[in-house]
């Protein structure tokens, strides 16, 4: 596996340059599947936001499909608690994104739907249980 020099050095360390994109999609892949819990890579410098869109971005169009590729798995990984994504700004309309590995635990079992509870029975099979009477105290 090749691994940037760049992506070895500590993140305090990380010295990215505006737009930098040190990691593609397999890039961040890879480091999620090797990384340990609490370990950190930056995966984008600029304006997230801004920078996905053509008529606000100054990034080619192949380097805007790669930067929402990137940051797409990175929202994909976060949801299924793989990763936690954090910024750091560093000034004005100038951010360093970054993905910081959640701990394997986390992220070991957890199925994309878990309902438990009155809940489950519903969205199995759309039966609609008798209400819980509540009484005050």
């Amino acid at each position: 596996m090749r691994r940037s020099p760049l992506l070895l050095r500590p993140l305090a360390e990380l010295d990215l340059a505006p737009f930098a994109m040190p990691l593609d999609v397999t890039g961040f892949c890879d480091w999620l599947a090797d990384a340990e819990a609490g370990s950190a890579v930056a995966y984008y410098r600029g304006h997230l936001v801004f920078d996905r869109l053509p008529e606000k971005s100054g990034l080619s169009a192949q380097k805007r499909h790669a930067l929402a590729a990137v940051a797409d798995r990175v929202m994909s990984a976060a949801t299924n608690g793989f990763c936690f994504p954090v910024q750091r700004r560093l000034g004005q309309n100038d951010w360093l994104y970054i993905a910081v590995r959640a701990s394997r635990l986390r992220s070991a079992s957890r199925p994309a739907l878990r309902i438990a509870g009155p809940v489950a029975a519903v969205a199995a099979n759309d039966f609609v249980p008798s209400p819980v009477p509540l009484v005050a105290a």
